[in-house]
């Protein structure tokens, strides 16, 4: 009996984790993306403006979300950005969702391009740091603390999946264009 319990749970939760797993971005997803942002440029430029001009959007980049909800945003913008989004083949729900992940990959691939240029910087303040004579040594292990901190913070916030990553990847020029 128990092994007919302990085999039917595995299943529930690999069925569940089976249904539960995203589907890869086609080329399809992806270029419609691509697509779109470009007809949105307008909107979203002036969206920014009026948002940063009222105080009123506070971002949180360590949000792991936050892309989904910025596309979410301009959904809800305006009713040409609405239309926009639509004739594109997008609704509320599968905007905020395809475009977050499209947008978190092309920033994942920008990440891996520039993380020896990164870790270069990193390693130079480190060791601007440790030749600070004003610099208390509590205060530099605090602050190397901080650094490591925001870095695994930003590599833990940009997980990606590999299959997303080598989706957008050979979209990566057209989407540095778009997000210009």
């Amino acid at each position: 009996m128990l092994k007919k319990i302990i085999l039917t749970l595995t299943l529930i939760f690999a069925f569940a984790s089976m249904v539960s797993a995203t589907a890869p971005l086609t080329s399809n997803e992806i270029e419609r993306v691509i697509a779109t942002m470009e007809k949105l440029e307008p909107y979203m430029d002036q969206m920014e403006t009026e948002m940063e001009e009222a105080g009123g959007h506070n971002t949180d980049v360590f949000d792991p979300d936050m892309m989904k909800k910025e596309c979410a945003l301009i959904y809800e913008y305006s009713a040409q950005a609405k239309k926009i989004i639509k004739d594109n083949g997008f609704s509320a729900q599968t905007w905020p969702e395809t475009s977050g992940r499209v947008l978190k990959a092309f920033v994942s691939i920008a990440m891996e391009q520039e993380q020896s240029a990164g870790m270069e910087k990193m390693q130079a303040a480190m060791a601007q740091m440790d030749a600070d004579p004003n610099m208390s040594p509590e205060h530099k292990k605090i602050m190397k603390e901080q650094m490591n901190s925001m870095m695994q913070t930003a590599k833990a916030m940009m997980q990606v999946p590999k299959a997303d990553i080598d989706a957008v990847r050979p979209y990566f020029e057209k989407l540095t264009v778009a997000v210009d």
